[in-house]
């Protein structure tokens, strides 16, 4: 036997379980090491090729990595006759597999009992791993009326027995875990089938949980004195929880399996070899369905207290396993070395630091190289950026009618310019300065001298030099007096409140500023075209332009100037939203995350050497798709025959316009209100699920006495709203909307769901839910319409329901953040009525200290109702007291009747979801108005006659506008909203 050439430190290899003195060196040293110990144990082909799998995603040196390949395969040659662990498993993937995916001795059939006595099993599913499994049939657990609330209890685990794996569960052991998964109040949901592991590059042991595979949760576990482990549990609405569902109607029974880790110590329990848990982390228990032949299921050994006793003391004093350090990060690593001075692994311990050092140094150069790699791509990509833009700059400018040296000092300038997209606006204002200098010298060159502050210099008697920047504007002011015009020939109550027009005005042209600021592209072009369009003007009069000879009017980008500005200035809650620009096709608003409460004690004072805390506030960006508003109108050729004579003609352009505006302007009111509205109901809303209608809150509906006549319902539904049946009483809280939301989750993640909504059936039948017109009775588009702010629901002959046996139900929400007063006047102040109202002006401070109060931001100050809603206000005897002085208002308008301390009172006569039984107390600016385009006429189109579908001589032109409607809400890092930025009153008649 030759000598070897050097002597080996068999140390150095203890990491993958060789140990140096023993009468079996290899035997026991592979067994000692998990990852070996886990080879040889693998029984099948397919698990063998798993470990191999999870091998190429640990962090393991290229030495150890390869000795354990080799074991594997050594493994397949020897087990599996097999060249290789892949040849290995695609022989035994090619024979026939069970059909559930279980994997026994014999064929895979169901087992079936009519006992809850629990059968226990171990089976191995199709990746090779072996688990133990409880099965039996559930127990409904019912209320106290015998109803089934959807709960069942049954057993899922044992303790203190040795099962057909040969572990043990000891109750000490297996106790801690359980009541720590309690209270964390079951946060895993138990999967079918159950899911594979994989190890996490920490070394940590992972469940590859996937999100169709959820199947139930659980609310309560507990160890009996027999050791059965029951669990309750509820099938979720999934796919594999209703075939849990569909299990347990049937009657037959369903198996569970712990899912856990842990740490098993081998002892010797009566003559037997077994595996005793030492440690557990539970999770959660997972569901199998039709598990495995009756052969299969073994009633557990068990044990009495004196030899669980015995084995606890055993594993307790037995040494602890062999550490794998290669598993351990290298804090974890230099933590061990530190907290272990003189230990018998420290050899170990130092090379695997230097492995995880290297490791390291070497991620680190990788890091540093990735990144010096992307400065160079991104320097790469400016300077060819900015190559590109310097070529379209030497283009442009050569296409100016300038000489050389002008061009040149042009081009000198622009170097600087990085972006071809701004090439225009610096040509456009280089421009006007060599053209503003011309003009000047050749002024001076005719003895013309400068005047300050723009004036026009007076050459002739006839002849007006001007300096007006916005020749289009007279044009708008007489277009806006037209509309002024028509507007009181249609309604006899128009007047104009000049300031709630002043304070929209400046809103409008702030964001007509910003879209400027911000280049907007539809805002950049929608001006050049109204610079274009004004080519010719005289004392706001067009007299020769395509305008005047086509009469396409909607051509003009100042017809649709003037139209916005028309819309926008009559908008009354225009004040009470942030107006606000957004560019693309998509509204983003910043959304901020409190992870800790506003209101804090938090001490700010902080010591010379001591950390300074940081906040817990996250930002992110919610983002909107933005919608289109669009509205057409049709003018007929007299019209355009009309408006082709002479001057421009302004009245006939206001009388095919008026209606369209005064239409806009009241749909974005209506918008603007109702967001505030929704916003305001569905904080804290109240869900209502399956609500059986009792014959109580059934009342037939009878056209002319309890409906309109020209009602087609049939049936009237009260809401129970949380109130007991046959008992509702007069304090209805309002339906909240179904809607869809947007919002972020605590991580950031773009979330969006309906909310809120309402299915109503009849039986197993889902009806279809349409709109309800007070008006005039009628539902339409449906067989149901949901009257909101009443709680009350209409169905028409469609729905097929009756005061019998085919009452519906109702799943609805309804709002919680409503404050209700009786517009009843007591017996004590009949002879004062003034005097009870005093009360409703206290009501408001009240409502404002509520809002205020938690985490004490939101204060509101406005409150806003219909004219009926604000005459019981203005009833009150202090009222007068609270009448707001000239010019104290933050808010402009004559509808901003009074302030009562710092809330501004205003009343509106245009319809609204509130109607004239709530008012709305805010925070202004809490809700945005986004506008990502200006508001645009655009047209001719043909129109055609919808009945015959003939063209016909008149022309289609439409009004569209980009924006967007969203309140952004402030969340705690749970999720769960602060409080909202408005609330209403609500009032009744005892």
């Amino acid at each position: 036997m030759h000598k070897p050439l050097r002597e080996l430190d068999l140390q150095l290899f203890g990491g993958i379980g060789f140990t140096a003195g023993d009468d079996e060196p290899v035997k026991d040293a592979l067994s000692d090491d998990p990852r070996m110990k886990q080879i040889l144990d693998a029984t099948s082909a397919i698990s063998l090729l798993a470990i191999k799998k999870q091998l190429a995603n640990e962090p393991l040196s290229e030495v150890d990595r390869r000795i354990y390949y080799e074991a594997v395969d050594a493994k397949a040659r020897a087990d599996f006759s097999a060249w290789c662990v892949e040849e290995a498993a695609e022989k035994e993937e090619a024979a026939a597999k069970p059909p559930v995916g279980f994997q026994v001795n014999s064929g895979t059939v169901t087992v079936t009992t009519d006992s809850v006595e629990p059968s226990f099993a171990v089976i191995t599913d199709s990746a090779g791993e072996a688990m133990d499994i409880c099965l039996s049939k559930a127990v409904a657990i019912t209320d106290a009326e015998g109803k089934s609330a959807g709960w069942y209890k049954q057993p899922v685990s044992r303790v203190d027995a040795i099962n057909g794996n040969n572990r043990i569960y000891p109750r000490p052991v297996y106790q801690p875990t359980l009541d720590a998964l309690k209270q964390a109040c079951f946060p895993y949901a138990g999967e079918h089938p159950h899911p594979p592991t994989m190890k996490g590059m920490d070394g940590r042991v992972l469940f590859d949980s996937k999100v169709p595979n959820q199947a139930v949760k659980f609310r309560h576990a507990e160890i009996d004195a027999s050791g059965v482990v029951w669990a309750e549990y509820k099938p979720l609405d999934t796919d594999m929880g209703r075939q849990v569902q569909a299990m347990l109607d049937a009657g037959l029974p369903i198996g569970f399996s712990n899912r856990m880790t842990g740490q098993m110590v081998p002892t010797t329990v009566e003559g037997r070899k077994v595996n005793v848990a030492k440690s557990l982390n539970l999770y959660t228990w997972d569901v199998v369905l039709n598990p495995a032949e009756p052969d299969a299921f073994t009633t557990p050994l068990p044990l009495t207290d004196s030899a669980v006793t015995e084995i606890l003391d055993s594993i307790q004093k037995g040494d602890d396993p062999k550490m794998n350090f290669l598993s351990m990060t290298l804090e974890q690593l230099r933590t061990w070395k530190a907290g272990n001075p003189g230990h018998a692994e420290m050899a170990m311990c130092d090379a695997a630091i230097t492995v995880k050092e290297n490791e390291q140094a070497l991620q680190d150069k990788l890091e540093s190289l990735e990144r010096e790699k992307e400065e160079r791509q991104r320097a790469d990509e400016a300077a060819q950026k900015k190559q590109q833009a310097q070529t379209a700059l030497v283009d442009a400018v050569q296409a100016l009618p300038y000489d050389e040296n002008v061009k040149a000092t042009i081009l000198k300038k622009g170097e600087a310019i990085t972006d071809a997209a701004g090439i225009p606006d610096f040509i456009e204002g280089e421009k006007a300065v060599v053209d503003a200098a011309s003009v000047a010298s050749k002024l001076s060159g005719l003895g013309v001298r400068g005047q300050k502050g723009g004036q026009a210099a007076v050459l002739d008697n006839s002849i007006e030099i001007t300096g007006n920047p916005e020749p289009w504007k007279p044009i708008i002011d007489n277009l806006q007096d037209a509309f002024d015009d028509r507007y009181r020939e249609q309604d006899r109550n128009f007047r104009v409140d000049n300031k709630m027009r002043e304070a929209n005005k400046a809103i409008l042209s702030r964001v007509m500023k910003k879209l400027e600021r911000e280049n907007n592209e539809q805002y950049s072009k929608f001006m050049r075209s109204l610079t274009d369009s004004a080519q010719s003007i005289q004392d706001g009069v067009i007299t020769d332009s395509a305008l005047s000879g086509t009469g396409d009017f909607a051509q003009a980008p100042i017809i649709s100037l003037a139209f916005m500005y028309q819309a926008w200035q009559d908008l009354r809650f225009l004040q009470l939203v942030m107006a606000e620009t957004f560019n693309g096709t998509t509204y983003k608003i910043p959304v901020e995350f409190q992870s800790y409460d506003l209101f804090t004690q938090d001490d700010f004072v902080v010591g010379e050497f001591e950390g300074i805390p940081t906040e817990g506030v996250n930002t992110f960006f919610l983002e909107f798709g933005a919608e289109w508003l669009k509205r057409g109108t049709v003018i007929s050729k007299e019209a355009q025959v009309e408006m082709q004579n002479g001057p421009f003609r302004y009245d006939v352009v206001a009388r095919n316009l008026a209606n369209l505006s005064m239409r806009l302007n009241r749909v974005i009111d209506q918008k603007l209100s109702l967001e505030m509205l929704s916003v305001s109901d569905e904080y804290d809303a109240k869900v209502v699920a399956n609500e059986a209608v009792a014959a109580a809150e059934m009342v037939a509906a009878t056209p002319g006495t309890n409906l309109p006549a020209t009602s087609n319902a049939t049936w009237i539904v009260s809401l129970l709203c949380g109130k007991p049946s046959g008992a509702i009483g007069k304090e209805i809280p309002p339906i909240v909307r179904p809607r869809k939301m947007v919002w972020l989750d605590t991580t950031g993640r773009r979330q969006s769901d309906k909310v809120n909504d309402i299915v109503t059936k009849r039986g197993t039948t889902t009806l279809t839910r349409g709109t309800w017109d007070p008006n005039t009775g009628k539902i339409s588009n449906g067989d149901y319409a949901v009257d909101f702010e009443n709680a009350k629901v209409y169905f028409a002959a469609s729905a097929g329901v009756d005061n019998n046996t085919n009452r519906p139900t109702v799943s609805y929400s309804y709002a919680m953040n409503v404050n209700f007063f009786d517009l009843t006047i007591p017996e004590y102040f009949k002879d004062n009525s003034a005097r009870y109202f005093n009360k409703l002006l206290e009501r408001f401070d009240l409502q404002k200290a509520f809002m205020s109060s938690k985490p004490r931001y939101v204060t509101p100050d406005f409150a806003i109702g219909s004219l009926n809603a604000m005459v019981n206000i203005k009833n009150a005897d202090i009222f007068y007291k609270w009448a707001s002085p000239e010019g104290t208002s933050f808010l402009k308008g004559d509808m901003w009747f009074a302030t009562r301390n710092g809330l501004q009172l205003g009343e509106t006569n245009a319809p609204w979801a509130a109607g004239d039984h709530r008012i709305l107390i805010g925070k202004t600016n809490a809700t945005r108005y986004g506008i990502g385009s200006p508001l645009q006429i655009e047209g001719p189109e043909p129109y055609f006659d919808a009945k015959t579908s003939q063209i016909t001589s008149a022309k289609q032109y439409y009004a569209t506008q980009q924006s967007g409607i969203v309140t952004p809400l402030v969340i705690d890092g749970a999720g769960k909203q602060y409080n909202p930025p408005y609330r209403t009153i609500k009032f009744y008649n005892s």
